[in-house]
């Protein structure tokens, strides 16, 4: 019965591989159809949906390179999200995994390329030594040789109530939300066993 249904998972996903490719040399011959009638606004219009079917599957590969569980907490594959985000002549991703399983804990993972955010991140890591003077709840960390952003949570009473980690690389942002009672020190500990190696092999 198991042998049934792992060949059945991997026949659906073969087809889903396959629609894909598909779709995407569908693009190409659109848009190569176009360019060579003159249209070159529908051409642009195809390519970028063949640059969404790239981003897309690039983030399919970091999916794959992602931790099934988290801080203790598990995930389910049923709910990750991943969208090429590709417009005009800019290209982008974006990629999400929930892990839960605990009613007072959470953890996400976001990675997003051409991040509205990192522009501002980015200045902010340049000035370290402002950062690490001025709010209490936020500080430049350094993760696996990575600059990041690390912001504590507060709840009503000023406890902790969880963190945010945004670490900016080669043009795209891997960011991690925690919600829940946690030490710094503890939260830094799950960071660092992200494979940030192999996210950022293929999101650069």
């Amino acid at each position: 019965m198991k042998n049934i249904f792992f060949s059945l998972m991997v026949l659906s996903f073969c087809i889903t591989i396959m629609a894909e490719a598909q779709e995407f040399e569908k693009s190409i011959t659109a848009a190569k159809t176009s360019y060579n009638s003159g249209d070159l606004e529908d051409a642009r219009f195809n390519l970028e949906n063949a640059l969404r079917e790239v981003d897309a599957a690039i983030g399919r590969e970091i999916l794959k390179v992602l931790p099934t569980s988290l801080a203790g907490l598990t995930s389910d594959p049923k709910n990750d999200q991943v969208t090429g985000m590709s417009g005009a002549i800019v290209g982008g991703l974006y990629v999400h995994r929930a892990y839960g399983g605990q009613p007072d804990k959470s953890v996400s993972l976001d990675i997003i390329s051409d991040s509205p955010l990192m522009a501002s991140i980015n200045a902010i890591l340049a000035m370290p030594m402002i950062m690490n003077t001025g709010d209490s709840n936020q500080k430049v960390v350094k993760v696996q040789g990575y600059k990041s952003l690390l912001n504590r949570k507060v709840d009503e009473n000023n406890q902790t109530s969880g963190y945010t980690l945004q670490t900016p690389f080669t043009g795209s942002m891997l960011t991690m939300d925690y919600s829940g009672a946690i030490s710094e020190a503890d939260f830094l500990k799950y960071a660092n066993t992200l494979p940030f190696e192999k996210i950022i092999k293929f999101a650069q």
